[in-house]
């Protein structure tokens, strides 16, 4: 994901070079329609660098600016990415699809920091009014592929089902590095591998559902996991311990305080 500073470069540049466009086009045809004569176009250019010299906050204010829309537009994002992904019935949720608060992790199979937080995120649903939404999300390797299509196939079959497979390959400490651990973890959620790798072939949701899930990482500039979002909150990689959840679900029940008090007096009036 791009850096707030690169985003501030990127835009600087683009509006430099369009400005650049824009002049090349009528420099270049200096005619009654033309914009800008050559000199017109050395005056204004001397302008703008004298006002910038001597007003070099101007920078500074238009750099906050972007700073502050690229955070608005970073936020919407999350906020519309939540929504699809609450909403989608492929999505597997663990715990109250309509709790108090709710988690959503994009992991892989094969990510060692996602088996990490495993802790956490299972205090997070013990301790709170809360749900998990699990988004597959294979960038891994191959296996990673093939293990969250079998999940996915499993999750439309039974959802009870799909937790023990998903428990049981987060849960080990060894790679995943052939099919035959899949099938190991299958058999112990009490699954049909074939008939699960026949809809996996032929069932077109699925596959739909994995590429939908790419395309909500990419929007919200996903470049790994895991990544969580937490009440509209963006977490990325691991945490280092349960704090920071409990940090942001400590700020979440404030503002519903906050929110429910404002109703109540609004209701008085």
């Amino acid at each position: 994901m791009f850096s707030m500073r690169s985003l501030k470069v990127t835009a600087m540049a683009g509006a430099i070079a369009a400005s650049l466009g824009c002049f090349q086009t009528v420099s270049a045809a200096p005619d009654t329609k033309s914009l800008f004569t050559p000199e017109q176009k050395a005056e204004l250019e001397t302008i703008i660098h004298q006002y910038i010299v001597a007003h070099p906050e101007v920078l500074v204010e238009a750099s906050k600016a972007l700073e502050t829309q690229a955070a608005e537009n970073q936020q919407a994002a999350l906020e519309q990415v939540s929504s699809m992904i609450r909403a989608d019935p492929m999505v597997p949720v663990r715990g109250k699809p309509n709790a108090k608060h709710y988690l959503i992790e994009f992991f892989d199979y094969n990510c060692g920091y996602c088996k990490v937080v495993r802790p956490y995120t299972k205090k997070f649903l013990n301790d709170n009014d809360a749900a998990i939404f699990y988004v597959e999300l294979p960038i891994l390797s191959p296996i990673s592929v093939r293990a969250s299509a079998i999940g996915l196939a499993l999750y439309k079959v039974d959802h009870d089902k799909y937790f023990i497979y998903q428990d049981a390959l987060m849960e080990s400490k060894e790679k995943i590095t052939s099919e035959d651990q899949l099938k190991a973890a299958v058999k112990k959620a009490k699954g049909d591998y074939e008939a699960l790798s026949k809809m996996v072939s032929e069932d077109t949701s699925i596959q739909e559902a994995m590429r939908k899930n790419m395309e909500l990482s990419q929007k919200i500039g996903l470049q790994g996991t895991p990544f969580f979002i937490l009440n509209g909150t963006a977490i990325r990689g691991a945490i280092r311990d349960y704090s920071v959840f409990a940090d942001i679900i400590k700020e979440t029940e404030k503002e519903q305080a906050a929110a429910k008090s404002n109703e109540s007096k609004d209701a008085k009036k």
